[in-house]
């Protein structure tokens, strides 16, 4: 029955990427400025899910959250709103499965099951002349100065599932093959790569996406454009993510250099960067990471400075901060004893802010936040 479930929530969550996904154009050769790593499932057996379940506020939070979220899906998906946006026979059949027992708890229970990782790879061009037009498209956005955001996604968006990707490819019904898409590889029972190119709504809808059989019954199903598409399915099959670990409960976040260059271009255009200090470009990397270390989780991130004086400033800052705060709580708050035990660190060029998520006042502070996020759902 779960992976009925899944089968079905998955065709109809692809289906609305084909609907309502931006253009996804070639990537050339652009620059990694963002990746994500989430072993999903290793992570629902962890520390931190383990202790944040047993809260006595965790289940009235979660039965009121999942039941708010059914009632706001129900009345933006109802009939009327769908045939507004679909063809009528999208929007009868995906009523039809709104309305046949399905839920978000359901759906949250089954991708615990079924979907072991998520991973996500960001690119951009970057020079020292011009910013990649994307970026240049989401600070217009921010600043109020586009109504409309046609983004390129050039990268990698890749789930890793224990559903063969074959299940879902029931929504190729609603498209003419060759004409809405084509199979750049269709191997019998195996993997296949999918290029989609069709116009929505005057919006050019161009992507490709594959299914990849892993080992031991797992699987992939890759987006991404097709210039990368079969250069990623490779890595899949036998490259770096063929060896790739998604047993270790963990989240992984990488910033990389050219974020921060863009940030602080973005200062010194808007003439904010007064002092011409140019902090967002001393930056190299960032990466937050939550993982386990002797069976508890902790949170770590870790910043990559130019310079040894550089990482230890920023060190400097963060420890005023974090006094600065103190003073600003109560003796014996939980927020005190929190930020005591926040551990800021510098070594060589790095600097590090580590905190274990087994803190007792952390865990008095986040069942105070649910139950205060209850109370507000229910009103």
């Amino acid at each position: 029955m779960t992976k009925r479930l899944f089968v079905s929530v998955w065709a109809l969550t692809v289906l609305f990427a084909v609907c309502f996904a931006a253009t996804m154009a070639a990537a050339g050769d652009g620059m990694t400025i963002i990746s994500y790593q989430d072993n999903f499932k290793a992570f629902a057996a962890s520390d931190f899910v383990k202790r944040l379940t047993a809260l006595p506020e965790w289940e009235p939070f979660f039965e009121v959250f999942t039941k708010t979220c059914d009632e706001a899906i129900d009345k933006e998906l109802s009939r009327e709103n769908l045939r507004r946006r679909l063809p009528d026979q999208i929007a009868n059949d995906l009523r039809l499965f709104l309305e046949s027992g399905i839920s978000t708890k359901k759906g949250i229970e089954t991708a615990f099951q079924h979907l072991e990782a998520v991973i996500f790879k960001l690119q951009a061009d970057f020079d020292d002349d011009e910013i990649d037009e994307n970026l240049q498209d989401i600070t217009d956005l921010l600043r109020g100065q586009k109504k409309e955001l046609d983004l390129d996604f050039d990268g990698l968006l890749a789930f890793i599932i224990d559903v063969n990707p074959r299940s879902f490819l029931t929504f190729l019904k609603y498209f003419r093959e060759k004409t809405d898409y084509q199979f750049l590889r269709n191997e019998p029972n195996g993997d296949f790569i999918l290029k989609f190119d069709f116009e929505y709504y005057d919006h050019d809808i161009e992507f490709c996406c594959a299914g990849i059989k892993l080992n031991t019954g797992r699987y992939a199903i890759l987006f991404s454009d097709d210039d990368q598409i079969v250069q990623y399915s490779k890595a899949f099959k036998t490259g770096r993510y063929a060896e790739m670990d998604t047993t270790q409960p963990q989240k992984e976040l990488i910033l990389e250099e050219t974020c921060f260059l863009f940030l602080d271009r973005q200062l010194k255009r808007a003439k904010l960067d007064s002092n011409e200090t140019g902090f967002f470009g001393k930056i190299k990397k960032v990466k937050a990471a939550l993982h386990e270390a002797n069976s508890v989780t902790q949170l770590e991130i870790t910043a990559d400075m130019r310079t040894g004086e550089d990482a230890h400033a920023v060190r400097d800052l963060l420890t005023g901060l974090s006094a600065f705060a103190q003073l600003n709580v109560t003796e014996n708050s939980p927020e005190r004893g929190l930020l005591q035990a926040v551990q800021i660190n510098a070594a060589g060029t790095n600097v590090s802010v580590t905190a274990k998520l087994d803190n007792p006042e952390l865990w008095k502070l986040i069942a105070k936040g649910l139950q205060q996020a209850t109370e507000k759902i229910k009103k």
